[in-house]
């Protein structure tokens, strides 16, 4: 019988865990907070990266309709 547990467990640890945030080449959903579509994309860069590139078009598509209806 071996102990599951070793000092080589403890110790050593192979890969670090990356966050969500930071994972690169990944495929990714977004849900439209104003209807019930969705945006599927994948990106080679990370995802905090893509994350943001989408809030800065979402502003300036919002930003668009406010002067459209003046």
């Amino acid at each position: 019988m071996r102990p599951r547990t070793t000092l080589r467990n403890v110790l050593v640890h192979l890969k670090d865990k990356v966050s969500k945030e930071d994972t690169a080449e990944c495929v990714y959903k977004i849900p439209c907070k104003n209807c019930q579509k969705v945006y599927i994309g994948e990106t080679g860069r990370s995802f905090r990266v893509r994350m943001k590139e989408h809030q800065k078009e979402v502003e300036l598509q919002e930003g668009k309709e406010i002067h459209r209806k003046f």
